[in-house]
């Protein structure tokens, strides 16, 4: 069994969820009053295109988590300062968006246009978490659950799977900056669902490729253990 493998698989889940948890706590507990403002002043929500950013920014904040959480299980490395970095960047960028959704007295008040300018730029920006991703998982550091061989399927699965996960934020990001160049903030509606898809798509591919080779080759290992 591989020491190394044990290390990180000890502390890796650790390090890796602690600080992204606290600093998305943070994220929605600025976001929430805003929303409730949103609601006090509006009696129809679904009318007003203010609305669309608030949600974006409730799907951010569940999708960094989400993707931090299954971390935990299909991602290992040896952490370095790269996973300070990012984490806080990611939350810098939410603070600043949230900054332009505050609402002191009518709906107005909220600066759709440069939150969209600041929403293409942070999608770009984040795409670089899944490649670092992609690039940076290590097959050697799962060989304590599983094979060798299906470590380095897992790996080349994941890095798939990180990879256009990558490429989809990157595009997302784009098509907010046409949004703002252009002055066509009610495509935002666009960018919701293109988010929503996201997410949609890149679950099923996990649960339905990534998780069930993940889980084979656990039982597989659990096996062999049971017979030696």
């Amino acid at each position: 069994m591989s020491k190394k493998a044990e290390l990180v698989g000890s502390h890796f889940p650790t390090i890796y969820l602690t600080v992204i948890s606290l600093l998305q706590g943070i994220a929605l507990s600025i976001l929430v009053p805003n929303i409730i403002a949103y609601l006090g002043l509006t009696g129809d929500p679904w009318w007003h295109i203010e609305v669309v950013p608030m949600m974006l920014m409730l799907l951010v904040i569940f999708i960094v988590w989400h993707h931090y959480a299954i971390g935990i299980f299909f991602l290992r490395w040896f952490p370095n300062i790269i996973d300070t970095i990012i984490p806080f960047m990611v939350s810098i960028g939410q603070f600043y968006l949230m900054s332009f959704l505050v609402i002191k007295n009518a709906i107005t008040d909220v600066n759709i246009v440069s939150w969209t300018q600041g929403f293409a730029f942070f999608l770009m920006i984040g795409s670089a978490g899944y490649f670092a991703a992609s690039v940076r998982i290590d097959a050697d550091l799962f060989t304590n659950l599983m094979s060798k061989k299906n470590a380095e399927i897992h790996r080349d699965v994941t890095k798939k799977y990180f990879l256009i996960a990558g490429f989809s934020i990157l595009f997302q990001g784009l098509f907010a900056l046409m949004i703002h160049v252009l002055h066509l903030e009610n495509w935002l509606w666009i960018s919701l669902i293109l988010i929503v898809s996201h997410l949609v798509i890149f679950e099923y591919f996990l649960l339905h490729t990534i998780k069930p080779h993940f889980v084979r080759s656990l039982d597989e290992a659990e096996e062999e253990g049971n017979t030696h």
